[in-house]
This record gives C-alpha cells, sequence and structure tokens, in this order.
C-alpha cells in the first residue's frame, strides 16, 4: 500500500501522518533507485534521442533533468522500466488495470486503476506517456509537500470539480480495498470505512459544509503537522 492511501485509509492515523509517509516513501524510493541504476548503463546521446520521441514536446535528458528532478541515472533506470511494461510507449486504463491485477491477483483492480489512471493521464488523451509517467513521479518522490498534497487532493476528487465530498473519499478507499482484496489484513466491512469517512470529515469539515477544498485539505494537514 502506498504512502497516499495508508495516511488516508488507515484509521487510527490522525492526518498529520501524511507528511510523515511522504519522507518515509521517498526516501525509500530514491534509496531503491539508486542502487539500481548503478547496473545501468546507457549513453546520453542515445537517450536523448529515445526520449524525444516519447515526450509530448521533444526534449533533451538535462531539459528532462530539470523539470523532473530527477538525475539522469535515475531516468535511465525509470525509462528503462517503463518500456518493459509498456513496449509500445502509451498505456491505456485496460493496460494499468492488468499491471495492477498482476501486482494483485487476489483484488479486483476495475475501480482503482480508473481512479488513478484519470490522475495521471493530465491531458484526457485515453493513454498516458513515459511523459506523464515520469512527471507524476516526480511529484510523488521530489515534490513539496504542497504538491504531494495536491496530487493526493486530486486522486481523491474524483468528480474533478475541486470538492471532496463523502462520497469520493468513500468510494477511493473502497476501490483501494477492492484492490488488496484478501491481501488487506485487517479485514474491514462497508460500514466501518463509512465511520472512517466520517471520522475524516469531523477533522476536516468542522463547519459541516459537506465539501472540503484544496485549500482546506492542504492547510489543514499542514497545520495539524506543525502542532504536533
Amino acid at each position: 500500500m502506498s504512502w497516499v492511501h495508508s495516511a488516508i485509509a488507515t484509521t487510527d492515523r490522525r492526518p498529520s501522518r501524511i507528511l510523515e509517509s511522504c519522507k518515509r516513501f521517498s526516501r525509500r524510493l530514491s534509496t531503491g533507485i539508486t542502487r539500481a541504476v548503478r547496473r545501468i548503463q546507457v549513453p546520453d546521446a542515445r537517450l536523448d534521442s529515445i526520449l524525444s520521441k516519447n515526450f509530448q514536446h521533444p526534449r533533451s535528458l538535462d531539459e528532462i533533468v530539470k523539470c523532473t528532478r530527477f538525475s539522469k541515472s535515475e531516468i535511465r533506470l525509470l525509462y528503462r522500466s517503463f518500456k518493459q511494461d509498456c513496449p509500445g510507449g502509451n498505456v491505456s486504463e485496460e493496460r494499468l488495470r492488468e499491471i495492477y491485477l498482476q501486482l494483485f491477483p487476489q483484488g479486483n483492480s476495475v475501480k482503482y486503476a480508473h481512479y488513478l489512471f484519470s490522475v495521471i493521464d493530465r491531458n484526457h488523451r485515453g493513454t498516458f506517456t513515459f511523459d506523464d509517467y515520469i512527471l507524476t513521479l516526480s511529484v510523488l518522490c521530489r515534490g513539496t509537500i504542497d504538491e504531494k498534497l495536491r496530487w493526493i487532493f486530486r486522486l481523491y476528487d474524483i468528480n474533478g470539480d475541486g470538492q471532496l465530498t463523502r462520497e469520493n473519499v468513500t468510494e477511493v478507499i473502497l476501490s483501494l480495498y477492492d484492490l488488496l482484496g484478501t491481501a488487506a489484513q485487517p479485514r474491514v466491512d462497508e460500514r466501518e470505512i463509512l465511520q472512517h469517512v466520517d471520522k475524516i470529515f469531523e477533522s476536516f469539515d468542522p463547519m459541516q459544509t459537506e465539501e472540503i477544498t484544496m485549500d482546506d485539505f492542504i492547510d489543514y494537514c499542514k497545520r495539524v503537522s506543525f502542532m504536533t
């Protein structure tokens, strides 16, 4: 389970834990990437040619480094991994669903893959490319706290209207448990999830407007973190 969901879906965690989860996730991923790239050697000129064909706008390796905050070696590793799973260079929602089904064979990946795909496919083309993929990873791994919280908010904002409702949050959390299937321990039922969503809204929505804006979400997470 990623830090995105463990911070929100676990019933005994306060919102401030989102920030600590972000930091732990970033450290683990960065360490893993650093160790793996030492085994990979790809000439920069060749990678420039390959990457320029897989971005919406041709970019050199140096330009990609600047806009993603990854090193050249890390980009080499990420591109190689992406091409292994998606040799055609474009990932459809169906393909993303298949990838998650391989990772979680005991679960149902349909809804979760749909919500995640909607966030990664920034331009609503029906597929996403290495461009979308690496820019998403850049936010999750190297982004500021505000950038990471904005990404979390957009994942749960399934209507895309800039407001989180109880229904939004419930649907995404349910999709996560569907994805995990029997691997989710301890098992929870829908009633427990609804109770947890109620607790989230009690914390984030004291005025009982039944809607949480992105600014309210970010301000509250950061405020609670600084106070604890």
